[in-house]
């Protein structure tokens, strides 16, 4: 903010980038209680004449400040000064549909063309941020104290191994959620899955209902008598009896907020409870008025997915438990521990904000895992550092560059010919040398999605010039491959999921 001064001062523009729309609400306001100067706010909320009407505004020097999510980076000003990224950690600035880029990157890039500087704000710097610090292209500032009177949490790890669940919540955590709540404090509860059960199945013969578009299980949605797919939004009506042997015995299986919600209703049943997330949210104006009434007190518990745990200021909350992480652990994607860490760190920051001394307690049944010892013990950036060593020893990003081809098709026959033709054409090529590394065609991670099936192939090269000097002069030669136009096909420089 203090920056921001003296770029108004200069009859310049700035341009804040926020991840989500979830937090523009809380920025906008501290942004105009600062500034007495024309702020506008750009985001997927929006419509197309209120999006233009903010674009007129910044390219003639109507306003001061732009404050958007990820597409507000293309916004053009009059008189451009300085771009902040907020949370530049976050995946949400990544577009993984039609032309896919990052916002982060691009927008270094822009502040490079325009000689400007680039700011990028976060407690949780992505790990690729790090080693360009390492590299010397970006100056490292570090706050090393908490904003105004706010001490760090006291965080505890809870072992709920043979510990009995009431809905995924263990009696000692229950029993700190009490005694927070008769000192007159609010409490967060994290669980990073919406609806009311990850699955639904039968009792009699295990049957579980699952999207035939996706290959994937149905999230139970009880409150709208629901089972809807997470992957494609496709929904359908909750079955009265199972598909396959005809019992009616069918069973909410897993835990999600929804649920939840629910139980600690049962539990509590005195104290207002406040569900955040997607499901909750979808209607024009629901966060900021959720919002409004955490900061009023009118809510003594809040439950949560990670949208709850961005950069929100909850003053009264002493409490925060993450209930299920354990997933995290041992995942399959490399940087699933970095997102963890990045997670764990950003929900912990909801404690303890306003003076009050807070807790951070985190169940799990792996206590002795090298990851949750770190970030307990020694904190995120060490966590960090010894992450990025284990990713150069493994020739990982930021170490090597990715590219990522997808192909989808209806039959599961034609993706992965193409990209097996791709193979072939880029072994092929002059420009191919020793170092390159090709992996696939092999089915993605979700290998069918909205009834398409989905293959990939990944590029990896430790010299990012030589893969894009390989790609680019491949990509006109792709188009006479015979199976290029039978399937869906993409290119995903620096993929972050696939």
């Amino acid at each position: 903010l203090t920056v921001l001064e003296n770029i108004l001062a200069k009859g310049q523009q700035a341009l804040v980038l926020v991840p989500e729309i979830g937090l523009t609400p809380q920025t906008i306001a501290r942004f105009r209680e600062r500034f007495n100067a024309p702020v506008e706010v750009l985001h997927s909320g929006l419509n197309d004449s209120e999006r233009l009407a903010v674009w007129l505004k910044a390219r003639c020097g109507g306003c001061a400040i732009v404050i958007g999510t990820r597409s507000a980076l293309f916004t053009p000003f009059a008189r451009l000064g300085i771009i902040f990224i907020d949370e530049e950690h976050d995946i949400s600035y990544k577009q993984h549909e039609g032309w896919r880029y990052h916002a982060r990157d691009l927008a270094v890039f822009r502040a490079r063309e325009e000689n400007i500087p680039v700011v990028l704000g976060t407690a949780t710097p992505a790990l690729e941020t790090l080693y360009n610090v390492q590299q010397k292209k970006y100056r490292q500032l570090t706050l090393a104290k908490r904003a105004g009177s706010a001490r760090p949490g006291s965080q505890y790890l809870l072992d709920i191994k043979g510990l009995s669940l009431t809905h995924g919540l263990s009696t000692p955590l229950l029993y700190k959620v009490r005694a927070h709540l008769q000192a007159d404090n609010q409490v967060m509860l994290f669980l990073n899955r919406r609806g009311f059960a990850p699955a639904l199945l039968c009792h009699e013969c295990g049957w579980i209902a699952e999207c035939q578009r996706c290959d994937h299980y149905y999230t139970l949605h009880q409150n709208q008598r629901q089972l809807r797919c997470h992957q494609c939004e496709n929904q359908r009506p909750l079955p009265h009896q199972c598909a396959q042997c005809g019992s009616t015995q069918l069973v909410a299986a897993g835990l999600g907020t929804e649920q939840l919600e629910a139980v600690l209703k049962q539990l509590f049943p005195d104290v207002p409870v406040t569900r955040i997330d997607r499901d909750t949210t979808a209607r024009k104006g629901a966060l900021e008025d959720y919002l409004t009434q955490v900061q009023r007190s009118g809510a003594r518990i809040l439950i949560g997915t990670q949208m709850l745990a961005k950069g929100h200021h909850f003053p009264d909350v002493t409490l925060v438990s993450l209930l299920d992480v354990d997933g995290a652990l041992f995942s399959g994607d490399f940087r699933a521990t970095e997102r963890f860490a990045q997670l764990y760190t950003q929900v912990a920051g909801r404690a303890g904000r306003a003076g009050k001394q807070g807790e951070v307690l985190l169940q799990t049944h792996h206590p002795e895992h090298p990851l949750l010892q770190t970030l307990l013990h020694r904190g995120y950036m060490d966590f960090a550092n010894q992450t990025l060593e284990e990713r150069r020893q493994a020739g990982l990003p930021p170490f090597t560059s990715h590219i990522l081809f997808r192909a989808d098709d209806h039959d599961n026959r034609q993706a992965g010919l193409f990209l097996d033709q791709l193979r072939q054409l880029l072994d092929a090529s002059p420009l191919r040398d020793n170092a390159l590394w090709l992996m696939g065609p092999i089915p993605a991670l979700t290998p069918k999605r909205g009834g398409r099936f989905r293959w990939q192939l990944l590029l990896s090269h430790h010299s990012r010039p030589q893969l894009q000097r390989l790609v680019g002069a491949s990509l006109p030669l792709i188009g006479t491959l015979s199976q290029s136009r039978k399937v869906k096909w993409s290119l995903d420089v620096d993929p972050i999921d696939s």
